[in-house]
């Protein structure tokens, strides 16, 4: 199992990885079932700080793979803005459904804190999804506060995550 940087080459993987997800009832990639490619290049754009929408910070999307096979997806937003920080967080994650309980998502939060991260970042999760909220504890997260989205009528648990710090001996 490794972290990539979300490439086209995994096209085929992706347009598996959409399906399942959006039968199970993920929100967020119903668009991508027009067109599975130009989604993902969407996507690739914006880790490079292209196709932006208005107001949006570049976004690196990253796959866990295994094989061929992507188990999982991780965004991280490169800046904020009042949705990021009180919403969505400048970290937001899923698993394919037919991989959840194998640790996919720990895996690649601690991928994160780990390779990407160079300052603290705000990550949320519904307040109704104990899964990820204990996913999100497990990897050292702080507890800020619960948020109401008036946009999405939902609570949203905010956390604060850092980079791992090494320690040399």
């Amino acid at each position: 199992m490794e972290i990539v940087l979300a490439d086209i080459r995994y096209l085929k993987a992706f347009e598996s990885y959409v399906d399942e997800c959006v039968d199970d009832g993920i929100d967020g990639y119903e668009s991508a079932l027009d067109n599975y490619q130009i989604y993902l290049k969407k996507r690739i754009a914006y880790s490079e700080g292209n196709e932006l929408p208005d107001g949006w910070p570049p976004t690196s999307t990253f796959f866990c793979v295994r094989g061929i096979e992507i188990l999982g997806a991780i965004r991280v937003r490169h800046g904020i803005n009042p949705y990021i920080e009180n919403v969505i967080g400048h970290i937001g994650y899923e698993t394919k459904p037919s991989a959840r309980g194998k640790g996919i998502a720990k895996f690649m939060l601690s991928w994160v804190k780990d390779n990407v991260l160079t300052e603290n970042a705000i990550i949320t999760c519904d307040s109704t999804n104990v899964i990820s909220r204990k996913v999100i504890e497990s990897c050292g997260a702080i507890y800020l506060n619960q948020f109401y989205s008036e946009k999405e009528n939902r609570e949203v648990l905010r956390y604060q995550v850092g980079r791992t710090q090494k320690t040399s001996c």
